[in-house]
Formats: C-alpha cells, structure tokens, sequence
C-alpha cells in the first residue's frame, strides 16, 4: 500500500472514530469536502499544513497518520468525543486545547525521563 493509501485509510478511520463528518472537517481546514474525500481514499496527497491541522483536531500526532497498522497506533484518544452538532468555531477550540494537552503531555514525558535520568 502507498503513503497516500495509509495516510487516507487513517485519515477517514479517525475522522468516523470520533464521530465528524466529511463537511465538517472540510470547513474546518478551509477546502471543500470533495477534497477530503481524495485524501481519504489516497487520490491526493494531503498537504503537509492540512496535515498537521487535522492532527491537532483529532487529537494525534502527524506520524500517526503514517502508521500502516492502526492495531499497533499509540494513539492517546483519551480526548476523543463524539462530534455531533459541533460548528466550526467549536472544531478550531478544540483543535487548540487538543495541542495544547499534547504539548503538555510531550513535557511532562520529557520532564519526567530528564528527572529519572539525574
């Protein structure tokens, strides 16, 4: 399977597990849902900066969408919800709060192996 074969199959497996549509993420990154659909079926490849943005709204890291295997993803859903009813406004807050816990969380790793280390 190519790149854009597993990036789409990722893409379109995390957008149904938290529940958004095709609309609804097509509004949030700005491009019409038509495109989401290339991307989810490896027609296109999806820019790196709409990559990383719809990695902020889903709660994941970029190279997560690059894993071949879900079953083995380490992914941290732990924020996932069901996205029902939400506008766009809603999307981009929770964009943000997501990256946000993920930086956070990125720190405290960091921290804690530095203090295991000393």
């Amino acid at each position: 399977m190519d790149q854009n074969h597993i990036i789409g199959k990722n893409l379109h497996a995390l957008r149904q597990k938290l529940g958004f549509t095709q609309d609804q993420v097509a509004e949030f990154l700005g491009i019409n849902r038509e495109e989401i659909s290339y991307y989810e079926n490896g027609k296109r490849s999806m820019p790196s900066a709409l990559l990383s943005k719809t990695a902020n709204l889903y709660g994941v890291d970029e190279y997560d969408f690059f894993e071949e295997n879900m079953d083995l993803m380490n992914l941290n859903l732990a924020l996932a919800f069901r996205a029902e009813s939400l506008k766009p406004a809603d999307l981009e807050q929770i964009a943000k709060f997501k990256k946000i816990v993920r930086n956070y969380l990125g720190m405290k790793t960091l921290f804690e192996n530095e203090s295991a280390g000393s």
